[in-house]
């Protein structure tokens, strides 16, 4: 059962991509020359197991990691299965339950009842990590509310498209 329920929201977590009111942000070493990286290859994921991993080759991992991969490549880069590389990627997917409360107030009509609004959140975060360093040197991250449950390829794509915008950092 667990399983299933964690299954369900993977999908879930994705969903939002398809919305236009996505938010995407990222952050980076400011120390780093990032024209050191032009290869990169998968790392395991440290959360292996934790309720906001996604299960390795399923449907929605490999949508993630194919859109990743698009963008990377699309901007030059190399995207190696093993060996030697100068940069390592990992994601992370989070879902979370959100509540937003607008207070009571005093209108034209008189008092308004207050209105609570509940919701879920979801995240995707990409982090690139320097191998020799063993530390974290860029993150994108995209955030947005769920909607229709919908993770296709070409949703994700988009979400990935905007995440990797300003990769690599000037």
């Amino acid at each position: 059962m667990k399983k299933v329920c964690f299954v369900l929201s993977a999908w879930l977590v994705l969903a939002f991509l398809g919305c236009s009111s996505i938010y995407v942000k990222s952050d980076y070493d400011h120390d780093i020359d990032f024209t050191q990286y032009t290869t990169f290859k998968w790392m395991r994921n440290p959360k292996k197991g934790s309720k906001n991993s996604v299960r390795k080759g399923s449907l929605l991992d490999k949508r993630i990691r194919r859109a990743v991969e698009q963008e990377l490549e699309a901007k030059g880069y190399e995207v190696k299965k093993s060996g030697r590389v100068d940069a390592l990627l990992v994601y992370h997917v989070n879902l979370q339950k959100r509540v937003e409360v607008s207070p009571a107030r005093y209108g034209y009509y008189g008092w308004r009842r207050g209105h609570v609004h509940r919701y879920k959140q979801g995240s995707i975060i990409i982090d690139v990590v320097d191998p020799r360093l063993k530390q974290l040197i860029w993150r994108g991250a995209a955030v947005g509310t769920i909607g229709k449950p919908d993770a296709s390829q070409e949703k994700v794509n988009a979400a990935m498209t905007k995440v990797f915008e300003k990769y690599p950092p000037e």
